[in-house]
């Protein structure tokens, strides 16, 4: 059975080779090197390559040209073959320190010299004495032999590796270079203009973008989006009743009218600080006399339950029901301190509470309901917090004001709605529609744009329609395309820059900087020139 025959490349090592080696089919292989190649260049790598060969049980033949790799092959057990038809080795080549003589040959010897082989250390070498082929001559002489050196796989490895290193650090360099040339220069352009005062109110129109009749220069269509939600909020009352016993004393009643003065059951006297007591029976007051107040004792219990009711004796009252004028005229002092109020607590449901908690949930739901509209946004499109609409379908509480518990719930439906339209439109639209009350050649300046109140004045759900309120209250002055002029200003010099910026007339003055410093022309790329206008007055 033939050999099987495996061919090795120059740059394969010692893994590719096992690794070939064992997927060979065959027991006896004859494996060709070429001349250089990597696997010639060490003993180790052979011998390597005979113990793996042994593992693999494989009788390995190996056909090579090149004479220091027979020798190392020899020495690592293989058998070497000069070519694939060759059954004996060749001899090893011994290695000599002798020179021979050079030797002039002739152009015949020139051709029986090139069919022998007389291995490593026979160098040619042509030497041209006349034009003519035939007057050319071989010299020859022999150099000692020696052995190249020792060159591990690790080593090898390390060599691959420092030139993949080399070539990330040359790409680095270029990179590095392209953003000293065309990334990292800049150049900042200051232009100072005149303005003048400007205040201007207009409208301004958000429409639905499915509208077919939404067109003007003072119409914005977007997309209409659109949210309806249910919530169910839960609130603390706040109102406090007191369930405790109500507390019980005297009041002297003083008349200081000159008529008597009677007091039917259940007559209001108020403290200072606003504790009310009812009295218990009817009273006769007499009227004045000699300047004293006529007088009458009767018994009194407070309006409601609690401690506060447990006054003091001459805590001063009055008697709400006789008016601003009576307040004077018949009075109250206690005669005796109240006594016997206790305190329970039970919390009641305000009417107060009750609206609080509407205010909240809404509040909350409408809070959810943007969250979930700017979730429908698309890539590009932006939504004004300002211009959402949200409208309250209904708002029902849980218990009605007076009602005795700790809780109450408040379950609210709502829509929330707007036009989403895409990022910068607005502020396009406001300078669009300012471009037609400001005078030929003149422009709303930045800051005045991005200072415009603008307001909801009406919006209609079933027309999908905004309408809004543009007030603008700063200054205009002269029109100036910045992008043309980073234009016109690439690629120069800082005196031809200056010269340019100094023939404009629309300006008071311009200066050009740039970074970093030493730079003597402005960027390549006109991104890269930032234009800024001051208006002076702003």
């Amino acid at each position: 059975m033939a050999d099987q025959l495996i061919y090795l490349e120059l740059g394969d090592d010692i893994a590719e080779a096992t690794n070939r080696l064992r997927r060979a089919k065959q027991s006896e292989i004859t494996m060709v090197i070429p001349r250089r190649a990597l696997m010639l260049q060490s003993t180790i790598n052979l011998k390597i390559l005979k113990t793996q060969a042994d593992l693999f049980e494989k009788q390995v033949s190996i056909v090579t040209q090149d004479e220091v790799g027979r020798n190392f092959a020899v020495d690592a057990g293989f058998k070497v073959m000069d070519q694939l038809k060759d059954t004996k080795p060749p001899k090893r080549a011994e290695t000599s320190m002798s020179t021979e003589p050079v030797a002039v040959l002739t152009e015949a010897a020139v051709d029986d010299e090139n069919n022998e082989s007389d291995g490593v250390g026979d160098i040619p070498l042509r030497q041209s004495f006349a034009r003519s082929r035939r007057s050319s001559q071989l010299i020859r002489w022999k150099l000692p032999a020696m052995r190249l050196p020792h060159l591990t796989l690790r080593q090898l490895k390390w060599e691959r590796h420092h030139r993949v290193t080399l070539g990330f650090v040359l790409v680095g360099l270029v990179i590095l270079g392209s953003v000293a040339v065309f990334v990292a220069p800049k150049a900042y352009v200051a232009l100072e203009v005149q303005s003048e005062v400007f205040q201007k109110q207009f409208t301004l129109v958000l429409a639905d973008v499915q509208d077919r009749r939404a067109a003007g220069p003072n119409i914005l269509t977007g997309r209409f989006v659109e949210v309806s939600r249910e919530n169910v909020s839960t609130f603390n009352a706040t109102g406090e009743e007191n369930n405790g016993k109500k507390a019980t004393g005297k009041i002297t009643v003083l008349n200081y009218t000159t008529t008597i003065q009677g007091l039917l059951v259940n007559t209001r006297f108020q403290s200072a600080n606003g504790l009310v007591f009812r009295l218990n029976g009817e009273v006769l007051v007499p009227p004045i006399r000699s300047g004293s107040p006529g007088r009458a004792a009767v018994d009194a219990t407070a309006d409601g339950g609690g401690t506060k009711y447990n006054v003091t004796q001459g805590t001063k009252l009055t008697v709400p029901g006789l008016g601003e004028a009576g307040k004077t005229a018949v009075v109250g002092e206690v005669a005796g301190a109240f006594t016997g109020g206790t305190d329970e607590i039970t919390k009641v449901v305000s009417e107060e509470d009750i609206e609080k908690g509407k205010e909240a949930a809404a509040k909350d739901i409408f809070a959810a309901a943007e969250t979930e509209l700017r979730e429908q946004l698309k890539r590009g499109e932006e939504l004004s917090s300002s211009l959402l609409q949200n409208d309250i379908i209904d708002a029902v509480p849980s218990a009605s004001p007076g009602a005795k518990r700790d809780q109450f719930e408040v379950r609210v439906r709502s829509r929330s709605w707007a036009i989403a339209i895409n990022q910068g439109d607005l502020t396009k639209a406001v300078v669009a529609s300012a471009a037609f009350e400001v005078p030929e050649g003149k422009q709303v300046t930045k800051q005045t744009v991005e200072r415009a109140e603008i307001s909801v004045v009406e919006s209609n759900f079933l027309n999908h329609r905004i309408n809004l309120i543009v007030k603008l209250d700063g200054r205009i002055g002269p029109q100036l395309d910045t992008d043309a002029l980073a234009v016109q200003l690439a690629n120069k010099s800082l005196a031809d820059g200056q010269k340019l910026l100094q023939g404009m007339t629309e300006i008071t003055s311009g200066s050009i900087e740039m970074w970093p410093t030493f730079l003597t022309h402005t960027p390549l790329l006109p991104n890269n020139i930032r234009v800024q206008v001051i208006y002076l007055g702003e």
